[in-house]
C-alpha cells in the first residue's frame, strides 16, 4: 500500500516539474525581447591611437662650454622674454684677447717687411737704370736679375704670410665673438641654474633653459603598419586622462621617413619594433596641459561612406565575427566580414543585407533559434 502510495506522489512530482518548466519557458519566451538596427549608408573616419607627449615647439638648453673660458655673466632671469639674437651668456677668455693683440703686432710687422720689399725692389729699378749707362743693357740685366728675382719671391712669401696672419686674426675674432652666446629663438627664460655655470660633471645641467610657451607640439611614434597610413596635414583629436573633461584638435606637421633608432632598427635586429616619430600641431595654443604631459592622440587617417551597423550589435568569436538577425521570430547566427571601426559604428563588408533586422547588444546567453520579440 505504501509503494502505490510513494508512486503517486512520483507521478504527481513529476507532472508538477513539467508544468512548472513549461511554464518557466512560457516566461522567458514572455520577455525575451530585443531591439535591432539595420544595416546603413553612413559616414566613417578610420583613425590611428597613439600615446604622444606635450613639448614646446621650440626651445633651447644652455650648457657650461668650458673651453671657451669661464663664464662670466648670465644676462637674463627666469621669466625674462627674449628675442632670437638676445645675449644670454657671455663668457671671459683673456687668452684669446692676449691671442689678438699678438696677432695684430705680428700683422704690422709684416706690413712693414712688405714695404720694405718694396722699396728695395725700387731702388733696384733705379740702380738698374744707373748701371746701364756704365756697362750697358746686356750686363746690367745680367747682374741686377739675380737679386730682383730674390726680392720679388721674398716679397711673394710675405704676402702669404700676411694673409695667413689676416686669417688668423678673422678666426680670433670670431672666437671672442662667440663668447657671447645668444639665443637662437624667440622664447621664455624658464630656468636659471647659477652653480651650472662653475660645476663640471658627468651629466651637466644647463645653467638657462628657454622655451616659446606660446608654441607647442605633441610628439610620438607609429608602427610600420601605420605609417603608411598617417600623413601630414591630417586631423587630430587629443585628450588627457588628467582633463577628462577636455579635448583639443590639431593636424600632422611631420611624419619621419627614418624609424626612430635608425641604427638599430635598421642594423639587422629583426626582433626590435620598428617605430616612426611624428609631430602634432595644435591649433590653439590656449592648453591647460603642460609641457610633459601624456596625452591621447586620435588621428584622422581616411574618411569615407560605407555600409556599417552599432559595434555594440557585433560579437567575435575568435577570428570570426557575428551578429544575430531576427527571422520568423527566432534568432540566426551570421558571421560577417568587417572593415574599420570608427567610434561607435563597424563597417560590414559582407554577411548581411541591408533588409535584415540586426540585434542591438546580443546577451552572451543567446543562440540560434531562440524565439524573440523585436521590441
Amino acid at each position: 500500500m505504501k509503494k502505490k502510495i510513494w508512486i503517486i506522489i512520483g507521478v504527481a512530482a513529476l507532472i508538477l516539474l513539467f508544468i512548472g518548466a513549461n511554464v518557466f519557458r512560457a516566461m522567458n519566451k514572455e520577455e525575451l525581447t530585443v531591439k535591432t538596427t539595420q544595416l546603413k549608408n553612413q559616414e566613417i573616419i578610420g583613425n590611428v591611437m597613439i600615446p604622444g607627449s606635450l613639448k614646446f615647439a621650440d626651445e633651447e638648453y644652455f650648457y657650461n662650454e668650458p673651453e671657451k673660458g669661464k663664464v662670466g655673466e648670465i644676462l637674463v632671469k627666469e621669466g625674462d622674454k627674449v628675442t632670437k639674437g638676445t645675449t644670454v651668456i657671455r663668457y671671459e677668455n683673456d687668452q684669446l684677447h692676449l691671442e689678438k693683440e699678438q696677432n695684430a703686432l705680428s700683422i704690422e710687422s709684416q706690413n712693414l717687411k712688405i714695404s720694405q720689399l718694396k722699396k728695395q725692389l725700387s731702388d733696384l729699378s733705379k740702380k738698374e737704370k744707373d748701371l746701364k749707362k756704365e756697362v750697358g743693357d746686356k750686363e746690367a740685366k745680367k747682374t741686377i736679375d739675380p737679386e730682383r728675382d730674390q726680392l720679388k719671391l721674398e716679397q711673394k712669401m710675405a704676402d702669404i704670410e700676411a694673409r695667413q696672419l689676416k686669417i688668423q686674426r678673422q678666426t680670433i675674432e670670431k672666437q671672442i665673438a662667440e663668447l657671447a652666446v645668444k639665443s637662437e629663438i624667440d622664447g621664455t627664460v624658464l630656468t636659471v641654474d647659477q652653480q651650472s655655470a662653475s660645476a663640471v660633471s658627468q651629466t651637466p645641467k644647463p645653467i638657462v633653459h628657454l622655451g616659446n610657451v606660446g608654441k607647442l607640439v605633441i610628439e610620438g611614434v607609429i608602427s610600420e603598419y601605420d605609417s603608411l597610413k598617417v600623413k601630414e596635414g591630417q586631423s587630430v583629436t587629443i585628450r588627457s586622462d588628467v582633463i577628462p573633461d577636455k579635448e583639443w584638435t590639431g593636424k600632422v606637421t611631420y611624419v619621419s621617413v627614418i624609424p626612430e633608432g635608425n641604427e638599430a632598427t635598421m642594423g639587422g635586429m629583426d626582433d626590435a619594433a620598428v617605430q616612426y616619430p611624428i609631430e602634432i600641431t595644435l591649433d590653439s595654443a590656449e592648453m591647460e596641459a603642460r609641457p610633459g604631459f601624456k596625452l591621447i592622440m586620435e588621428i584622422e587617417t581616411d574618411k569615407r561612406t560605407v555600409d556599417a551597423i552599432p559595434s555594440e550589435a557585433v560579437k567575435q568569436d575568435g577570428e570570426d565575427y557575428y551578429v544575430f538577425t531576427v527571422e520568423d521570430g527566432k534568432a540566426v547566427r551570421k558571421n560577417i566580414k568587417v572593415g574599420v571601426t570608427s567610434g561607435e559604428l563597424m563597417e560590414v563588408k559582407e554577411g548581411i543585407e541591408k533588409k535584415d533586422k540586426v540585434i542591438l547588444s546580443p546577451s552572451d546567453t543567446l543562440q540560434a533559434g531562440t524565439d524573440v520579440k523585436v521590441k
